[in-house]
């Protein structure tokens, strides 16, 4: 009877334990399949049952800006929601033409934010740019041509943390770890940024050969 008493007890308790998991599984919410966008990066969406969300993690405060173009004329809602709770707003723009730009908006704190757009245009070339509150602790220009490369490990080679290599415009200048690819002529920005929302940043003057 004993034994009988302690299997029922390890056969309850791995029910219980499996609708635990089953109630966990089920807590999704619609945020869990936001598409992350990185910076200076484009999208193209279809928009399914009228919405669809994107997120986006800030290191630092700054001015945030958002742009995409829609396939048709207006009609679109962007929404940006400074936590996974959807409730506290901090902008909102009604898109009236074929271009939908937010403009500048104050980022007051580091953190995650979900922008939720409405509608039922398909989305292209959404990205979004980002001005940190920091400066630059290296800022200087460059002179290239088109087809050069340049290894910018120096620029994160003192720095003990994690750095982030982006660029301003991946048409211009890719970045592939810190390794930099001068791609056609024009000007890019090439950041390092650090933890702790710094950052270094050259400017690519690119020309043709």
């Amino acid at each position: 009877m004993m034994r009988f008493k302690k299997l029922a007890a390890v056969l309850l308790s791995a029910v219980m334990l499996v609708c635990c998991f089953t109630v966990q599984a089920s807590a999704k919410t619609i945020l869990d399949g936001a598409k992350r966008l990185e910076l200076m990066e484009t999208y193209n969406f279809t928009i399914k049952n009228n919405a669809i969300y994107c997120k986006i993690v800030l290191k630092d405060s700054g001015i945030l800006r958002i742009r995409a173009e829609l396939e048709r004329g207006g009609g679109e809602r962007f929404t940006l929601y400074d936590s996974s709770s959807m409730i506290n707003e901090i902008y909102s723009v009604n898109c009236m033409g074929t271009i939908c730009d937010t403009g500048n908006i104050k980022i007051k704190k580091a953190g995650t934010y979900y922008l939720k757009i409405e509608g039922s245009n398909n989305i292209t070339n959404l990205y979004y740019s980002f001005e940190p509150d920091h400066t630059p602790t290296i800022s200087l220009a460059l002179n290239a041509k088109v087809g050069d490369e340049f290894d910018f490990s120096a620029l994160t080679s003192n720095y003990k943390g994690k750095v982030t290599m982006k660029t301003t415009d991946s048409k211009v200048a890719d970045v592939d770890g810190n390794i930099v690819t001068c791609k056609k002529a024009g000007k890019a920005k090439i950041r390092a940024y650090m933890n702790n929302g710094d950052y270094a940043e050259i400017t690519l003057i690119v020309k043709k050969k």
